[in-house]
């Protein structure tokens, strides 16, 4: 198979490959369809880079959705064999941590514990099955709340966790500046590009307790865009997400009224300190 070959596989990458197979894998296609597909992906993980590099297209949340539904074997043990790949190929191992949490995150270990309990006549997909999770399970120990709301954000796939509390803003809002405000950059495409209202809703919330804990948050967020975004979600037709919207838009706002209030302050006090000596008008004697 041509995909076996690095120099055809980067070829493919090139051509943008990887996004058209999520897309019809995203489609209602039938299982032998999906195997095929999946088969592709599995064939290109083998090599380290790509292998790296495969959850910038969305691979596991894809690939997760697939899994919960299945009820074909084959398939079953594709995906399996693809997440395995996904840990054990990159040299990366901070990028295999990553693919961990995102597995954990799209309830894979969920999916692992069921599967447990069915017979497969395959030895590899238990064997598959026992590696999984006992890296995913491993890697949940490890898991800090910032791990785990990086992750959630990579995958688009917002939702009120327990992440999205004020004491975590209070400790982790900074850490939104990493990596040239990757994570933010993040949510305000969200805000631009979701059409689903519980992400555009935990998006909104997650701006706002941003500027709120971290002082130059509202110049930040301006800068990125962000500010215009949520303003337009205020005439969104969910309520939910005006909502959210509107708290958002409050709390980048409120560093203006506390500006505002500091200079009327100010004013206030250089009139009080000018009418103390009165300007001299000149007059006849």
């Amino acid at each position: 198979m041509m995909l076996r070959i690095d120099e055809y596989r980067f070829a493919f990458i090139s051509v943008d490959g990887i996004s058209t197979l999520l897309s019809v894998l995203q489609g209602r296609v039938n299982f032998q369809v999906q195997y095929q597909l999946i088969f592709c992906i599995w064939v290109l993980t083998f090599n380290p880079l790509l292998a790296e590099k495969m959850n910038k297209f969305n691979v596991i949340p894809i690939l997760a959705d697939i899994l919960s539904d299945s009820v074909k074997e084959k398939v079953t043990r594709i995906i399996l064999a693809v997440f395995r790949n996904l840990i054990e190929k990159p040299n990366d191992q901070q990028v295999a941590k990553e693919h961990c949490i995102a597995m954990v995150q799209c309830k894979v270990l969920k999916q692992l514990q069921i599967l447990e309990q069915r017979k497969f006549d395959d030895e590899d997909v238990s064997s598959d099955i026992e590696f999984l999770t006992e890296r995913l399970q491993s890697s949940v120990q490890d898991l800090s709340s910032f791990d785990e709301y990086a992750t959630e954000v990579k995958s688009g796939r917002l939702e009120w966790s327990p992440v999205h509390k004020s004491k975590f803003w209070r400790e982790n809002a900074h850490r939104l500046n990493e990596k040239n405000y990757e994570l933010l950059r993040i949510l305000i495409h969200l805000l631009e590009s979701s059409k689903d209202p519980l992400v555009l809703s935990v998006a909104s919330y997650d701006i706002g307790e941003y500027v709120r804990h971290y002082p130059r948050g509202k110049h930040v967020i301006e800068q990125l865009g962000g500010k215009q975004l949520v303003m337009q979600l205020l005439a969104h037709e969910d309520p939910n997400v005006r909502y959210e919207a509107l708290l958002a838009v409050q709390k980048l706002m409120v560093h203006n009224w506390e500006y505002l209030g500091r200079q009327l302050e100010k004013e206030q006090s250089t009139d009080k300190s000018g009418s103390q000596k009165p300007p001299q008008v000149a007059g006849k004697a």
